[in-house]
């Protein structure tokens, strides 16, 4: 057994190693998109025989072979390290695009290759102190990627601390897309991941305080971790939320000190952009064939007309398109699913990976690298839906950088009908399986929300022992 998990250790370096070399991806994404595929499912059995000490060791190694790859998949590097520049000269991401006449003479190769440079920057205050640093430090490209993919492998540690962990965090050290958006593309994710996780770490043993300064640095590290909020905050109570706000608080005036709000450049991201969403198109679909937008300009129309004349009235009238209706009535249901998963899932880990589950799945983008936020809960709780999801993810990148036979259709089919089947087949499992009188309580995004005696309910994967 020993030395078939050494071969399986093996096989997986070898794909790394051609991932690492293998040219522009751009143009080569079928060879790309069968690597990963197959380092996917080494990967599984990988972790059935995987100790703590072997999967850190080899997620390393994994991670030291992709790092000085170019990231040629996704051009937010660059974004990171023009931000980093800009800030390290003085001027604040927040205030000015990258294409502002007045950064010029700061333009290089960062700036080149950088995408939406019409767009102030998004990332969140503890992100630009990241890339401030490393800018200052020379190469800050591949500094960045060195610090996310050491960011990455210590999730491999933080899962092994939680109950049961081990296979979670030997799988989370094999699989491709860690492994490749991480270390390999650079994308800071990691980084607010590993901090949201050891914030859960710190409640669970019960340390309101400093798990709630932990999930604060998340939050401002990447937003995404704040959907999270609710489900942390009703088991930490005061004195997360107090430690929570004054440390968010306190990052959050550090990053305006540059005499603009780090919000400022959201509502374009948050009411532009999107894609690989599967929920998104169909409301926004639906939408405009029952004509809602212009029902409701019309309706706000007659409204205003019945009323005196104030300035304010005449700001509403952009808001109505279909896309932005799609968007919020996407947020309300996801508003109440944040709450049904607080109130029903007891367990703060579960409810976390659920609360994640249910914004990316709202989302109207969902890029790969996005599900790193929800990848750690699968791997720990071995739920078999998003597993799929974050494995099937690479294929996402044909919307990107098209490529025959993977149309937009054949790409989405491949990405969620799979896992919407292992989705029903988690909830069908879950409400056999659960306890008497527990089916309600913990019911939805049941992958995270079950604790019955048996373990995970979704579909199980391959189990893992402390093996070799």
């Amino acid at each position: 057994m020993q030395h078939f998990f050494v071969a399986l250790a093996i096989l997986l370096e070898t794909i790394y190693v051609l991932l690492a070399s293998a040219s522009d991806y751009r143009a080569n994404l079928l060879p790309f998109f069968a690597l990963s595929a197959t380092a996917a499912l080494a990967a599984f059995f990988f972790a059935r025989r995987a100790s703590l000490r072997a999967a850190l060791i080899w997620g390393a190694l994994f991670r030291a072979t992709v790092v000085f790859r170019a990231p040629d998949l996704s051009e937010d590097l660059y974004r990171y390290a023009w931000d980093g520049r800009v800030a390290l000269s003085g001027v604040s991401p927040y205030a000015r695009t990258p294409d502002d006449l007045s950064l010029a003479p700061l333009r290089n190769e960062d700036w080149e290759k950088s995408a939406h440079r019409d767009a102030l920057s998004v990332y969140p205050p503890v992100s630009q102190a990241i890339f401030r640093v490393a800018a200052g430090a020379g190469n800050p490209r591949v500094l960045l990627k060195i610090f996310f993919g050491a960011a990455d492998l210590s999730i491999v540690w933080l899962l092994s601390r939680f109950e049961g962990g081990l296979f979670g965090a030997a799988l989370y050290a094999a699989l491709p897309l860690p492994v490749f958006e991480s270390a390999g593309m650079g994308h800071l994710d990691s980084a607010g991941v590993a901090l949201l996780l050891a914030a859960l770490l710190h409640l669970r043993r019960r340390r309101p305080a400093v798990a709630g300064a932990g999930f604060a640095l998340s939050v401002m590290t990447k937003y995404f971790a704040g959907f999270a909020a609710l489900t942390l905050a009703r088991r930490g109570r005061l004195r997360f939320a107090g430690a929570a706000i004054a440390v968010a608080s306190a990052v959050w005036a550090a990053g305006a000190g540059g005499g603009a709000s780090p919000g400022a450049g959201l509502s374009n991201f948050a009411t532009r952009w999107s894609g690989n969403s599967i929920l998104y198109p169909a409301v926004e679909s639906a939408v405009e064939r029952s004509r809602l937008a212009p029902r409701a300009k019309a309706a706000y129309a007659r409204w205003k007309s019945r009323r005196p004349e104030r300035p304010w009235m005449e700001k509403p009238w952009p808001w109505f398109y279909p896309e932005l209706f799609a968007r919020v009535i996407l947020a309300a249901g996801l508003g109440i699913a944040l709450v049904a998963i607080a109130i029903r899932v007891p367990d703060p880990v579960r409810a976390a990976g659920a609360s994640l589950g249910a914004f990316l799945l709202a989302s109207p983008v969902l890029h790969p690298w996005y599900l790193l936020w929800v990848l750690p809960f699968a791997a720990l709780f071995r739920n078999a839906a998003f597993l799929y999801l974050s494995v099937s993810a690479m294929f996402g990148y044909a919307l990107l950088h098209p490529v025959a036979p993977f149309s937009p259709r054949v790409v989405l089919a491949l990405e969620y009908v799979p896992f919407a089947a292992l989705l029903a087949l988690g909830v069908f499992r879950a409400g056999r399986e659960a306890p008497p009188g527990r089916e309600r309580r913990e019911g939805g995004l049941v992958a995270y929300g079950s604790e019955s005696e048996g373990g995970p309910v979704a579909p199980n994967l391959p189990g893992g022992s402390e093996g070799e």
